[in-house]
């Protein structure tokens, strides 16, 4: 792909002085001027200080009464602030947009004094609910023209006459009153001025326009046929109706944004976005106008390719739009698959390149507390997304942040929980600063909401107290009995690694607790840092100067023609350790718009700025100078060519030759144990290489869910695949699948059943296929998981681990396992090693690898709330020698397991997959999480009670909310009667001294990890980061790209977890290259070809078309099994061993390619049942 930029660069070599008030003019045309700043000590001050009113002069207040919020609740989200320099005087200026009173316009004197100059300036918008405002030039005549939103309208224009008087000019909406919040504005047409997108709401929702029984679901909502409703006239014109599972849902519609061109002379044209200018992810119109409750919306450029996008945020059920610009002011909607999940009640967005890889992330606010009392007050109301089975590209909205990673590829993984910025209250207006100028960019978020609507404990007195309302003035003062919500302002710093953490009162701007609104950026007092204005409800107008001292590199640029703050323009400035990038931007804050000054950390080593403008063109300023103020301006040039390296992906999808969806029948999982954290009737399906037919090519065998069958793919010559079934119609879960063969050298297929949603009682076998018949040989209480096979008593024969993964309606109780020896073709169980392996735990994962060196294969076992267990295998005993080896302290909840010689010294290291670092579970080996588990409430029923450490309480608190542990266990309603009561309760508080006698389980690891093997112990070190943001299943190992070393793939997500719970969906697989010595580099999907974005479990490697490349399978629970073809590798040397009659494949051989040079490659195994319930091939490609 070519692009087109021009790149211009100016070598500045200057002498600066200390003095402040020194300036350099430059004539070079595109550096306009070199200002020194303020002395800048090396003390860290970094913060803010809130100056006061009285001093500065800025004294407006937002109020907003009683009896204005009773007749309208959409007032309670208050104003924003728009920051600009009006009258071209070098200082920025303050507009503060209110609600019940005339707004106001502070002209900045300096020396934080402000003049009010509202009326001179024609400005003050009488008689309006004022909530936006944004400076912008509009009309490209270099002076700030203003933008002014309100609930109920009019929008207005307000055009500079340059001499800071404005002339208004109303905007067409075509609605009656819009209920009109944020503006953002972008060339999104290359014509060279600003365009306009404005947010709509609505101007008053319908329960402050009706009375309850009016609007009620009996009065609103018919039943037409089985579960399909719809809204009667007239509702339908406000409501749509929707089933979610079980539940009815009815939401209200809100109005239509507006989109306007503007003609180059500020005069903007309304664009209807159902006439072609607005299409849906596959191209077409977009048929019906979307009436989204919009808050706010940002243009940005996230996909490099000079044309703002933009991105949408809408509260409640209404999703998010993300529309990527076809680069002529048209716009398609992001890929469904580009985002995974979306927060419900998104306030505020923000962008930044968190990671700098040159692409831009971005954060959205939503409304969950920091607080475990709040949590748990705050989640009554909530209605799950139920997930059905197999769902891939829908895209579920969870009530929490969420922080989005830009993979390269215009897809977006999800990291909230990882980053910790999940969770920042009631949360409204945010940005994106690097407050302490260390290089990374922190985030501020605006809270507070003047009721607590949320709160459970008066949502139910509400309803209960609703029959008894006598009148509709009655019905509106309800709200009044909420709880107030004053919030402190909240601030995240940003430590460099993805991770944030919450810094005390904000760094100043959250020392009280108040209502604040909308946030927005200046240098107010010209020290070259970025100040705080921030719009507060009944409260002063909050100026916050900022105390940093560290040095910093400020950026202003000037554009040509009529963008002449040279809006969207990227800024990138590069040195020794920093390196920040930053995007202009008009408006797109929470109904504000900051001034578009930028400011850099800078350092006393080399460092320059290129600036790629608007139009592509790039200008470089090398040579910069600490502590200086540049003015940057545009000129016109010519462009270049820049040619973009291409991609070729190693793998290529193949699965059109298999076209296999695995089958998964619904199942209630919660039925016996309503508390169950997981689903298990969904953990399957294993996969498994074959040569069934002995000839000399790999065949693929898939387990399925009950109701499905085992499915066969005969390969044919490794260019298609023959389908068959084994078995059909299954009564019970295929878990895994590994190979056999019989006596007679017949080989077939060994997989375990699971007994999980069979009748309480019914016993989960192992099944014995042949060509010719069936088998099965064990019977057991427990649902069978994980198969694995090898020689334990050397005895020529393969013998069977079969892991007990749990015991139905039960959890968390520890499942046994059991060894099963072959002797003469028959499995028996392995009484010597009864005991070891009785209630060993959960078992998970398992693979035979000879872990100790000693010629024999020992036994490794993942399992859920355990540590990988090692059973040393002596002469066919095993024992557990777990501690002995340091690994009984890392207890988490492993998923799969795999063994490789990761750094080549000879001996087998392990990789194990975890829960991963991105969910709602976090826990360290200081405060464990722990599960208890016993029948409190004496129904027999075993209750499982989740719990973890909470810093305010330093106590064990409950994990699930009041709802579900009060259904579960009725006396703690009974006991605790109120959703606070239970929040403001301990575990002991709830359960008292049963639980000191109740068993529990702890993990304290959720990371996926490799274990380097030193020949006396085990030494851990994480994977990668992107293999901790989500749930790992799949472990495999192979020389995937050809080098001589190790790689790693994991299979990733989890979707099927409880209601409370987020679906694990961040991961699409991961290849992970070595480099030999045990560490390991994450390779993008984009690039290695493997993306697979469902609920993923087995995956299995094979070189099944003979081509000296290793090739790849990975199953998706309830949806298609992926197959990818290995194209781009470097071939290897194929390695086919024939072992004895009873074990022809060799499982258990070690292969060690031996080089000219002396040298030796890494130890690979040959294997039977490894990572997650699969069998890679017998055929090794090294």
């Amino acid at each position: 792909m070519i692009k087109r930029f021009n790149y211009i660069i100016i070598f500045s070599l200057f002498i600066v002085s200390c003095d402040k008030n020194d300036s350099t003019q430059i004539n070079t045309p595109q550096l306009l001027k070199k200002e020194a700043l303020s002395r800048i000590s090396m003390k860290d001050t970094s913060g803010f200080t809130e100056m006061n009113p009285l001093i500065t002069g800025v004294t407006a207040i937002n109020k907003i009464g009683e009896k204005e919020v009773l007749e309208n609740q959409h007032l309670m989200h208050g104003s924003g602030i728009a920051l600009g320099d009006i009258n071209n005087d070098g200082w920025v200026d303050i507009y503060v947009p209110r609600l019940k009173e005339k707004n106001i316009l502070y002209i900045n004197m300096g020396n934080w004094k402000f003049k009010d100059v509202t009326e001179d300036a024609g400005v003050s918008c009488p008689n309006r609910y004022s909530n936006g405002s944004v400076f912008a030039d509009v009309d490209g005549d270099r002076d700030l023209d203003l933008i002014v939103t309100a609930l109920g309208g009019p929008n207005s224009i307000f055009v500079n006459d340059g001499n800071g008087k404005f002339s208004e000019s109303k905007l067409d909406s075509k609605l009656k009153n819009p209920g009109s919040t944020s503006s953002a504005l972008a060339d999104v047409d290359n014509d060279g001025d600003l365009d306009l997108y404005i947010t709509n709401y609505k101007r008053l929702a319908m329960r402050d326009s009706l009375p309850p029984p009016v609007i009620s679901f009996d009065n609103t909502l018919m039943e037409i046929t089985n579960n399909r409703w719809i809204v009667l006239p007239p509702f339908n014109q406000e409501y749509e109706a929707a089933v979610k599972g079980d539940i009815l849902l009815r939401f209200e519609m809100a109005e239509v944004d507006q989109y306007y061109i503007n003609d180059g002379n500020g005069n903007f044209k309304l664009i209807d976005i159902t006439k072609s200018h607005f299409k849906d992810e596959n191209g077409s119109p977009i048929e019906n106008h979307l009436r989204d409750w919009g808050l706010m919306a940002q243009f940005r450029d996230i996909n490099n390719d000079t044309h703002p996008d933009i991105y949408i945020c809408n509260d409640f059920e209404s999703p998010d739009r993300f529309w990527i610009n076809n680069g002529d002011g048209t716009f398609n909607l992001i890929p469904k698959l580009a985002l995974r999940h979306t927060s419900n009640s998104s306030m505020a967005v923000d962008f930044s390149d968190l990671n700098k890889d040159g692409k831009v992330d971005f954060f959205v606010t939503d409304m969950m507390s920091q607080s475990h009392v709040l949590q748990k007050t705050q989640m009554g109301t909530m209605a799950p997304t139920p997930l059905g089975i197999g769902e891939i590209d829908n895209r579920p909205q969870y009530m929490h942040n969420t922080l989005f990673l830009n993979r390269g590829d215009q897809t977006f993984s999800e990291i909230s929980q990882y980053s910790n910025t999940h969770a920042s209250e009631w949360s409204w207006g945010t940005i994106f600063m690097d407050v302490d100028l260390d290089g990374h960019e922190d985030i501020l978020i605006a809270t507070g909401h003047m009721f607590d609507v949320q709160d459970s404990d008066s949502n139910q007195k509400q309803k209960d107290a609703l029959s008894k309302v006598k009148s509709f003035d009655e019905y509106k003062r309800m709200l009044l009995k909420y709880p107030t919500l004053k919030l402190k302002n909240i601030a995240l710093k940003n430590n460099g690694d993805m991770k944030f953490e919450n810094v005390d009162d904000g760094w100043g701007i959250g020392n009280t607790k108040d209502i604040s609104h909308g946030i927005a950026t200046a240098d107010l007092d010209n020290d070259g840092d970025l100040d705080l204005v921030i719009n507060r409800l009944n409260n002063h107008v909050g100026l916050y100067k900022n105390n940093s001292t560290a040095p910093r590199i400020a950026i202003r640029l000037e554009g040509f023609n009529n963008n002449s703050q040279a809006i969207g323009a990227k800024i990138k400035v590069k040195g020794d350790d920093i390196y920040q990038s930053r995007e202009i931007i008009s408006g797109g804050r929470y109904l504000s718009g900051s001034d578009p000054l930028q400011v850099f950390a800078a350092n006393d080593s080399f460092m320059l700025a290129e600036i790629q403008w608007r139009d592509g063109t790039i200008t470089v300023i090398d040579s910069l100078v600490k502590n200086q103020l540049y003015t940057i301006r545009q000129v016109k040039t010519h462009s270049i060519d820049i040619v973009k390296n291409k991609v070729n992906p190693i793998f290529k999808e193949m699965s059109h030759l298999l076209n296999h969806y695995h089958h998964e029948d619904p199942y209630d999982d919660f039925l016996y144990q309503s508390l169950l954290p997981n689903r298990f009737s969904q953990m399957g399906p294993g996969v498994a290489w074959i040569d069934s037919d002995f000839d000399g090519d790999d065949d693929l065998f898939i387990a399925s869910g009950k109701g499905g069958s085992i499915d066969h793919f005969e390969n044919k010559d490794g260019n298609s695949f023959i389908p068959f079934s084994v078995e059909k119609n299954l009564q019970e879960d295929v878990t895994s699948i590994i190979s056999t063969v019989d006596n007679n050298g017949n080989q077939g297929i060994i997989v375990g059943n699971s007994n999980f949603e069979s009748q309480l009682g019914a016993k989960s076998s192992i099944s014995n296929f042949t060509r010719k018949e069936k088998n099965n040989f064990i019977s057991l209480d427990h649902m069978i998981g994980s198969l694995s096979q090898a020689d334990i008593d050397n005895d020529g024969d393969l013998d069977i681990f079969a892991g007990g993964r749990v015991i139905p309606a039960k959890y968390p109780m520890p499942a046994s396992s059991m060894l099963y020896i072959n002797e003469n073709g028959k499995y028996l169980p392995d009484k010597k090693n009864s005991i070891v392996l009785s209630k060993i735990g959960l078992v998970s994962g398992s693979v035979f690898s000879d872990i100790d060196n000693d010629g024999d294969p020992d036994l490794l076992i993942a399992l859920e709330w355990g540590p990988i267990t090692i059973l040393e295998n002596n002469n066919g005993i095993l024992t557990n020698i777990t501690s002995k080896l340091n690994l009984d302290q890392l207890n988490g909840w492993w998923n799969g397991i795999a063994t490789g010689d990761f750094n080549e010294d000879g001996l087998i290291d392990i990789v194990a997959t975890n829960w991963g670092l991105n969910t709602k579970y976090h826990f360290t080996t200081s405060h464990p999480r722990q599960v208890y588990f016993n029948d409190f409430d004496k129904n027999d029923v075993l209750d499982i009670v989740e719990a973890h450490y909470d810093g305010d309480f330093e106590d064990l608190v409950p994990e699930r909310g009041f709802s579900c542990i009060s259904n579960a266990m009725p006396f703690v309603r009974e006991e605790k009667q109120t959703f606070l009561n239970y929040a403001q309760s301990t575990l002991t508080d709830i359960f008292g001294n049963t639980l000191e006698t109740s068993p529990y389980l702890e993990a304290n690891t959720l990371e996926s990890v490799v274990l380097i093997n030193n020949g006396n112990s085990f030494i851990s070190y994480p994977l990668p980061f992107e293999a901790q943001m989500s749930t790992a299943m799949h472990a495999g190992v192979s020389d995937i790209n050809g080098d001589g070393h190790e790689d790693i793939f994991i299979s990733q997500n989890f979707f099927t977890v409880q209601k409370e719970t987020d679906r694990n969906d961040s991961g699409r697989g991961l290849i992970m290259f070595g480099d030999g010595n045990g560490n390991f580099e994450a390779i993008p999907g984009h690039k290695s070809g493997i993306i697979v974005y469902g609920d993923q479990r087995g995956a299995a490697f094979s070189d099944y078309n003979s081509d000296g490349r290793i090739d790849l399978v990975v199953s998706q629970n309830g949806s298609r099994t992926k197959l990818f073809q290995n194209v781009n590798s470097k071939p290897g040397v194929r390695v086919i061993l024939r072992g004895p009659k009873l074990n022809p494949w060799a499982f258990g051989a070690k292969i060690q390619l031996a080089y000219k040079d002396g040298s030796l490659g890494p130890v690979r195994e040959v294997q039977s049942g490894s990572g997650y319930w699969s069998q890679n091939s017998p055929v090794q490609v090294m």
